[in-house]
């Protein structure tokens, strides 16, 4: 279940696809609440992508990346000689994005005076840029980002009440990966099948023990370093299958204590299976299969490439686990 990479099947997750799917063709201004790495901007793409701007510039802007000296000329250009070492004229991101969208990210960091000017060009859609007198005409849809309480925000001071009722029309609250942990899998597979495509290597799916440790980890920079470590297994897998020795350390150390001493997996290589009976070769691969579809009988048989019926006669025949 997802809407342009949005992905999830948790209830929050289909509550914020709906919302999405109402607001997208509209062009109210959205403000998403999240934690850092929770997919803002990911979910600010999706807006735009699935609105009738689509073939207009999509244009971020990170605003606690900029010093307030030059915000007010990233956002609303500057003319030559507006300040000391405006050489030339700038287009500022306002002007980039016309008749798209601009994604204003960690927007509670603005200045207060830059405050102000943003309100009024959202309330005349109009710009002027820095020593300028000329105002000029823009259509922008506006989509804003915070991780931080802009209510507390404004009863400290530190913004605009007028421009947080601007900006916020329809709010949008994404929650932090620990509190949909039902979604890792599908995020997961998500992850794997965009790096592999990304990357160029190959990779048949993830062991059970690896399947077990990301699952059980609390991800405090959520789904951007959940597909950051996936990247990671990704990299340093030489056989195929992304296991433990992939994960970080911390990661890892989740299910390393709680792994047998001995493992009923074989090595690797043809010269490992000769001399071994037929059906202790078998049984390995068949388990092998099951782990690393996570006990799924259709994707394990074509796999393997048997009937579905056979695979679990013989999970059955060999008392495997699923």
């Amino acid at each position: 279940f997802g809407f342009e990479g949005v992905v999830g099947n948790s209830p929050q997750m289909h509550n914020i696809i709906d919302i999405l799917k109402s607001v997208a063709p509209t062009d109210s201004t959205v403000l998403i609440h999240g934690e850092n790495g929770t997919g803002k901007e990911l979910v600010a793409r999706a807006l735009h992508q699935n609105s009738p701007r689509k073939n207009k510039p999509f244009v971020p802007l990170n605003i606690s990346a900029l010093p307030d000296s030059i915000l007010e000329s990233e956002l609303f250009g500057h003319e030559a000689g507006a300040f000391t070492g405006a050489m030339g004229r700038r287009i500022g991101k306002f002007e980039h994005a016309n008749g798209g969208t601009l994604f204003l990210d960690e927007v509670g960091e603005m200045p207060m005076d830059t405050q102000v000017k943003l309100l009024r060009v959202l309330e005349e859609r109009k710009i002027t840029r820095l020593g300028a007198n000329d105002e000029l005409p823009i259509n922008v849809r506006l989509v804003a980002a915070t991780n931080a309480d802009l209510q507390k925000f404004v009863q400290e001071g530190k913004f605009r009440e007028d421009l947080y009722y601007r900006i916020n029309v329809v709010s949008i609250n994404l929650p932090p990966l620990r509190e949909r942990a039902g979604d890792i899998p599908l995020l997961m597979e998500h992850f794997l099948r965009d790096l592999t495509k990304r990357t160029g290597r190959d990779a048949q799916g993830f062991s059970r023990a690896a399947r077990k440790a990301l699952l059980a980890y609390q991800w405090p920079g959520n789904i951007r370093q959940l597909r950051n470590t996936i990247e990671r297994m990704l990299v340093l897998d030489n056989d195929g299958v992304l296991d433990i020795d992939g994960l970080p350390p911390e990661i890892a150390a989740l299910v390393k204590d709680q792994l047998p001493d001995t493992d009923e997996e074989m090595p690797s290589g043809a010269d490992a299976l000769i001399g071994r009976p037929m059906t202790e070769v078998e049984k390995y691969y068949i388990q092998r299969a099951l782990d690393l579809t996570d006990g799924n009988r259709e994707e394990a048989s074509k796999m393997l490439e048997i009937g579905e019926r056979t695979l679990y006669r013989k999970i059955k025949e060999y008392e495997l686990r699923k």
